[in-house]
């Protein structure tokens, strides 16, 4: 979300009088210091008749998707496919309960692309946007960036997203959009979503297999590059390079009953053979029937339990899946308890050979005492019951036996 505190952002002066004054700026900070400047705020008949332009459009925009109409005026130049391509994006998705509020033109200026694309005039502003969808159990409510350019007779758009705010995918660009009973996928790239339409089924069933009593649906979101996952997730750069997929709400809230979708990383995702890219699906679906954005527990238990769902069930061999923990065991030895949440941090290093270390503590609790009691324990940490009260009142042991036992069972896979 925006803050209102937020650092105030530069701005690029344009001719000769605003440069020399720049220049003169600089000279008086010093070399070594950084001129920070702000925005000059436009008059204030300029900023309410933007204001007024820019809601004109939104408004037109919200009818256009609730009626599936045509909104040719709203196509600024330069970007004449984007608003067509929202409007079959939203029928195809059933959007309903639209609306949207332009609230400010504080989250700084179009970039140097943008301004060279669609003129001087363009500004960008931060616009309030409700909407639900079938698949989710609730609306999405977010900020998002707009780029407007001046109409002839109202404001147009020409892009959204970025300017550190989160975007549906949706309102982005074209999108391919396959829905089944219980699985949904929103496919930006440029093949066809049908083996992820498979995958998401797939998951479903494997999920079911261990939580049948869940009986929600999956929503799978595929951006068309890594560049464009981060710009939808409002996620620094690389914040996902190591990533093949990612659970989350879809506004960014923390809020149960937010909405929650699985988000693919094409870079990732893309270079993974079937088996692996099913086991992530997999992985990522007991996520959502979990409420895993939700949780307060461990890492290593919400990763590792969403990893047993994914592989307990799939006939991987143990030592092939687990192929990179037991080779780091045979080098540097057992570790000495269950891995941190720094741990499994999605920069550290090692990350998969940790993940595998998660599963395989659930996959020895599983094992030794019984896949509901794996299950049971997961629920009640889940609803707020201590570790090492879990693992007394459920498993019947104390954590620090359990962890013995489970580093005795490593020692055996890595022996």
């Amino acid at each position: 979300m925006r803050s209102d505190l937020a650092e105030p952002r530069r701005w690029r002066a344009t001719g000769l009088v605003a440069a020399l004054l720049l220049v003169a700026l600089a000279a008086l900070a010093g070399c070594s210091h950084e001129v920070s400047i702000r925005p000059p705020k436009p008059p204030q008949d300029v900023a309410a008749s933007r204001a007024d332009a820019a809601q004109q459009a939104l408004d037109t925009l919200r009818r256009a998707i609730a009626t599936g109409r045509p909104a040719p005026d709203l196509a600024a130049p330069g970007a004449a496919a984007l608003v067509p391509q929202i409007l079959r994006n939203a029928a195809a998705l059933r959007v309903r309960h639209v609306s949207l509020d332009y609230l400010d033109a504080n989250l700084g200026v179009p970039s140097r692309a943008q301004a060279a694309r669609f003129g001087a005039g363009a500004w960008v502003a931060s616009v309030q946007i409700s909407y639900r969808i079938p698949e989710d159990t609730g609306a999405t409510h977010m900020e998002a960036a707009f780029t407007f350019v001046p109409g002839r007779r109202t404001a147009t758009i020409a892009a959204i997203g970025g300017h550190g705010e989160r975007s549906p995918l949706w309102m982005r660009g074209s999108l391919q959009v396959r829905r089944t009973a219980r699985t949904l996928v929103l496919d930006a790239g440029p093949g066809s979503p049908a083996p992820y339409v498979r995958l998401a089924k797939h998951a479903v069933r494997d999920v079911n297999l261990v939580l049948p009593r869940w009986r929600g649906r999956l929503v799978i979101e595929v951006p068309a590059s890594e560049g464009e996952l981060d710009s939808v997730l409002d996620a620094q750069r690389a914040t996902y390079a190591n990533i093949a997929a990612v659970t989350t709400t879809v506004d960014g809230s923390t809020i149960r009953g937010a909405p929650v979708h699985v988000f693919l990383n094409p870079s990732v995702f893309g270079t993974l053979k079937t088996k692996g890219a099913q086991v992530v699906v997999s992985h990522e679906t007991t996520h959502v029937a979990t409420n895993a954005p939700f949780a307060q527990m461990p890492t290593w238990l919400l990763e590792g339990f969403a990893d047993y769902v994914a592989l307990d069930h799939a006939g991987v061999p143990v030592q092939t899946a687990a192929a990179q923990i037991l080779a780091r065991i045979r080098k540097h030895g057992l570790p000495h308890g269950l891995p941190t949440a720094t741990d499994l941090e999605p920069t550290a290093g090692g990350l998969g050979a940790t993940y595998e270390e998660a599963w395989l503590a659930c996959h020895y609790l599983g094992a030794t005492y019984g896949e509901a009691k794996l299950v049971a324990f997961y629920r009640a940490v889940d609803h707020g019951m201590s570790l090492s009260a879990a693992f007394r009142n459920i498993v019947g042991v104390s954590q620090a036996q359990f962890v013995a036992g489970w580093r005795q069972d490593l020692a055996r896979l890595a022996g």
